[in-house]
């Protein structure tokens, strides 16, 4: 199977990366008992021995990362290098070298900096004064960035009214040049395309999705030095036309984390596992195989005769 993470951040588990952020004691965790009990390969290895994830992946493991965050490349980094762990790294470019962050990423920091403890957005006041009312809110900023069509520009628009400390931000900034080089360096490492500005590309025209894909590819490629082969969906939405335009760009495959199943070329609807928790004991359910990657933690049912067990349904997450 592939994995997928986010964020790692720092001990003890900051509430700005309260969705996606894996503390780097779980991650390094992770990786020892990965190295013990499975294979971890370089993602074309994995490829090439499931014929793009439509075989069998017996012990096969590999190991990737989205969006390019700076501190995530920091602290998994040195990881890799001591347990010898091939990684991809799927980057958006519009937040390197100090861009602008990508909009989710600044309304995850907006939720969950603890600079403010309410905001207010179009009329509607949100309440920041507890963990699940953050969770809440972003989930419902998220939720409106896509229904305005333009998340960037929604976030933007917030952006105006609330800043953000200099501690979120430099969480949440893209990576630099000098840590792209850094990854150059290592056999360990690979770059992976992950669009400019990270948009809903189910949402954007043809053309926008085209500008999308083939820029952050050429941008990528420029700053980095190297060649890139693979494509990670954002927020793993898709359609007919980003398949299309897939093909079009020479990318070898395209990552989901979940399969829409609207081609018939299943190496551009490549399924990953997102590793979120930090329960060991969803991490081990995950790798097993327990868990269905279209639905989350949803358990999968195994017929087994002889012996019929019930294995409850966990929370998302």
């Amino acid at each position: 199977m592939i994995l997928l993470y986010h964020n790692i951040c720092e001990e003890p588990l900051r509430g700005a990366v309260f969705g996606t952020g894996l503390p780097v004691s779980h991650f390094k965790q992770q990786l020892a008992w990965l190295k013990r009990h499975r294979r971890i390969v370089r993602l074309q290895d994995y490829l090439k021995h499931t014929a793009h994830g439509t075989q069998a992946a017996g012990n096969l493991v590999a190991i990737t990362f989205d969006d390019g965050l700076a501190t995530t490349f920091q602290r998994a980094h040195p990881q890799l290098k001591r347990y010898e762990v091939p990684a991809t790294f799927f980057v958006s470019t519009a937040h390197l070298n100090g861009g602008d962050l990508l909009w989710f990423s600044y309304l995850e920091a907006l939720c969950f900096d603890r600079s403010y403890q309410e905001i207010e957005v179009r009329g509607n006041k949100l309440s920041l004064s507890s963990n699940s009312l953050r969770k809440f809110a972003r989930n419902y900023l998220v939720n409106k960035a896509r229904e305005s069509g333009n998340p960037q520009a929604f976030s933007e628009e917030l952006s105006y009214v609330y800043s953000l400390s200099a501690s979120s931000l430099a969480e949440f900034t893209g990576m630099s040049s000098e840590q792209l080089g850094l990854g150059n360096s290592s056999e360990l490492i690979e770059w992976g395309a992950h669009t400019v500005n990270h948009p809903l590309l189910d949402l954007l025209s043809p053309q926008e999705q085209k500008e999308e894909i083939l820029r952050g590819k050429q941008q990528l490629e420029e700053i980095s030095g190297k060649s890139v082969r693979y494509f990670a969906y954002p927020n793993g939405d898709y359609n007919h036309d980003t398949l299309d335009l897939m093909e079009s760009a020479g990318f070898e495959a395209a990552f989901a984390t979940h399969q829409r199943r609207v081609s018939l070329k299943p190496r551009y609807e490549i399924t990953r596992i997102g590793i979120y928790s930090t329960s060991f004991f969803k991490f081990w359910l995950k790798v097993q195989g327990l868990v269905e990657p279209d639905f989350g933690l949803r358990i999968r049912q195994r017929l087994k005769p002889r012996k019929p067990q019930t294995i409850p349904v966990l929370n998302s997450g």
